[in-house]
């Protein structure tokens, strides 16, 4: 019973978290995207005539991607109501913990605002700090570089708030902040150059989208993490911790 209750306490909350994101997006992050992916197309164009010129001939290698309209539409909000699920699942589990084990506050609408908040600061203020949402046609250096350390930074700085919020000690302060510390001492991992292949005028406008961009996903972002904080919040104050 214990379990199920999570259970649908999370769906719920991860489907009011992923449409809320969805929304936000196609508001903000989409337009931004899709003029990133004009110059992207603009540079493929432009390398792909220069080919052609050297070698008489050019191939086509297509990869598939949902169609632009509903279909992408479609896509996107599950890709964003899977990933909220995930979310929410992990901050039912860890709030349950923290209410139940740990003998913390209860969990309600407005402590659940604030785990949400840490979810934001975990999974993207955090990361953001050394590799910044990416653009299509923006470089970034290699992918398991920076998988492993965007992995890294989220069960640090995760661990770290949450071991400041359970623990009784004064030194959980200092424990905190080593582990929020220690990702960025070593570094994120960067691109050479993140223009590569545009010209001067393609890169400053890549550049002025990539600063909309990051402070249109932050934004996107932290409403998603507040939509599914409160809800988680509401929902073991309501229907799980009031039994326990």
């Amino acid at each position: 019973m214990l379990f199920r209750r999570i259970v649908v306490i999370a769906l719920l909350s991860g489907l009011a978290g992923g449409l809320a994101l969805s929304l936000i997006q196609r508001w903000q992050v989409i337009p931004i995207i899709t003029a990133a992916e004009q110059l992207e197309s603009q540079k493929v164009e432009v390398a792909g005539s220069e080919e052609s010129d050297h070698s008489g001939h050019s191939h086509d290698h297509e990869e598939w991607g949902p169609e632009d309209g509903l279909e992408r539409i479609l896509f996107t909000m599950l890709s964003n109501v899977l990933t909220a699920i995930g979310y929410a699942l992990l901050l039912v589990a860890l709030g349950a913990a923290a209410s139940i084990k740990y003998g913390k506050m209860r969990m309600s609408l407005a402590s659940g605002l604030v785990w949400g908040l840490g979810g934001f600061i975990a999974f993207f203020a955090a990361p953001s700090l050394g590799i910044l949402p990416q653009l299509p046609g923006v470089a970034g250096a290699a992918l398991e570089s920076r998988q492993f350390w965007w992995i890294s930074t989220v069960l640090c700085t995760g661990a770290g708030l949450f071991l400041a919020h359970v623990l009784k000690t004064n030194w959980r302060w200092v424990g905190a902040a080593v582990l929020l510390v220690v990702p960025h001492l070593f570094g994120a991992p960067q691109a050479d150059d993140l223009y590569a292949g545009h010209t001067a005028d393609m890169a400053a406008q890549l550049s002025e989208l990539s600063g909309a961009f990051l402070a249109a996903t932050g934004i996107s972002s932290l409403i998603m993490w507040l939509v599914i904080g409160g809800c988680t919040g509401f929902g073991l104050d309501r229907f799980l911790l009031k039994e326990a």
